[in-house]
């Protein structure tokens, strides 16, 4: 594995996620990422970025995110930075999955499969970004 960074900045539509994965698995590869911890963060930064497209913005017009890339010592760390509506998906209870199916709220199962899949996820808004920070163990 080798330690280093990068920083993608995409514009705001769908039509970019699949740009995303590839650069993230590329990176990954770059790196010598293990392929369990990479496939955990790029399907995650896919989950988060899909919801800030679809939801964050009422005019994506001229809107770009940006996501940054570290390997360092023993994590994988994402960091996704939009200028979306504000929204912490901290925030957002995890779905009731004992429920029956017809009795279940709409919403929620991708943000739970996020918090299934990182070690850490952090958040906190910096003038008017959202910044979403996730970590995956890869040692």
């Amino acid at each position: 594995m080798h330690e280093g960074s990068i920083i993608i900045r995409l514009p705001v539509a769908v039509s970019e996620i699949e740009k995303l994965n590839a650069l993230v698995r590329r990176f990954g590869e770059l790196h010598e990422v293990p392929s369990r911890a990479l496939y955990a963060v790029n399907l995650a930064l896919d989950e988060l970025v899909t919801n800030t497209i679809l939801y964050g913005f009422d005019d994506p017009e001229n809107q770009e995110f940006e996501v940054r890339l570290d390997v360092s010592g023993t994590e994988l760390r994402g960091e996704l930075r939009d200028g979306g509506r504000v929204f912490n998906p901290l925030e957002v209870p995890p779905p009731n999955l004992d429920a029956p199916l017809q009795e279940r709220e709409v919403g929620g199962l991708g943000l739970h499969l996020v918090r299934s899949l990182m070690d850490r996820l952090e958040y906190r808004r910096e003038g008017v970004k959202n910044v979403l920070t996730l970590a995956k163990r890869i040692r």
